[in-house]
């Protein structure tokens, strides 16, 4: 009887090591592919929090029209939309001194844009008195112009198609985006000054 007894669980875990195997066989070196999908998961949760303290926006600062009032962003990335219409959060034509843009004798990369409503606004760019652009058309895409470290630039309204010229100018290497309008006729200055 004991006989007997021991026979059935041995056949008994006999048959569970069947089926442990037999499962083992419908997916292939599935123990590998959990712990690559483990992996994944982990790799792709380490990735997205990375990317969270990374990534950027003028949201960052406050709502936009704190964000424009302020005047300075160091968030706003270039091409950014603040405004679906034409607003300025009661801010005025103003020049702006801009430090750390680039090596002495070098050169800066200058972005700019139309932070509101996209109604192609153009304005013209002189550095150091002379024409970059004479008839730049701003868009929610940025502009890329290089411009000498140190000098002056000067951006000078030329048609305004409705609701005043806004626009957005960034300086990549300080990492700062400068808020301002200006009218038809009428011009901004920004100091660009190198990195001491």
């Amino acid at each position: 009887m004991q006989e007997e007894f021991k026979k059935k669980k041995r056949k008994q875990r006999h048959d569970v090591v069947k089926d442990e195997q037999s499962q083992i066989d419908v997916i292939p070196n599935q123990s590998k592919v959990t712990r690559a999908l483990w992996m994944a998961t982990l790799l792709t949760l380490i990735v997205a929090i990375v990317t969270s303290f990374i990534i950027t926006s003028y949201q960052d600062e406050g709502t936009a029209q704190e964000v424009v009032a302020n005047r300075i962003s160091s968030s706003t990335v270039a091409g950014e939309t603040l405004f679906e219409d034409e607003m300025y959060a009661n801010i005025e034509a103003r020049d702006f001194e801009v430090t750390n843009a680039g090596s002495e004798g070098g050169e800066a990369r200058m972005l700019i844009w139309d932070y509101n409503l996209e109604d192609l606004d153009e304005v013209a760019i002189l550095v150091d008195g002379v024409p970059v652009k004479e008839k730049l058309i701003l868009t929610e895409d940025a502009a890329a112009i290089s411009i000498p470290v140190p000098s002056t630039v000067t951006i000078r309204g030329v048609t305004d198609k409705g609701g005043g010229i806004s626009y957005a100018v960034k300086f990549p290497n300080n990492k700062m985006t400068y808020f301002n309008v200006v009218t038809v006729g009428q011009a901004n200055t920004y100091t660009v000054l190198p990195r001491p």
